[in-house]
């Protein structure tokens, strides 16, 4: 069989209310808000930056392509 639940207690006074924890919570989610912010840039340069390199590595890739070509070209007479 179950217990009933148990009453709560009326308190004496109410809870004190910390006048700074507004300016702390106010803090910490700006703090957060900041941070997810700076991710966000962070990983928009890392995509640039992923790119630029791809784009600077096909291109050698494709001057070395021609330079070959143009190597066995001259090599085979033809």
């Amino acid at each position: 069989m179950g217990e009933p639940a148990p009453t709560p207690t009326p308190l004496d006074e109410p809870p004190r209310h910390d006048p700074r924890s507004v300016a702390r919570a106010y803090r910490y989610h700006r703090a957060r808000r900041a941070v997810r912010i700076e991710r966000r840039r962070e990983r928009r340069w890392a995509r640039l930056r992923f790119l630029f390199m791809l784009g600077c590595l096909l291109l050698a890739a494709a001057v070395m392509v021609v330079l070959i070509l143009q190597q066995v070209q001259h090599s085979f007479g033809i």
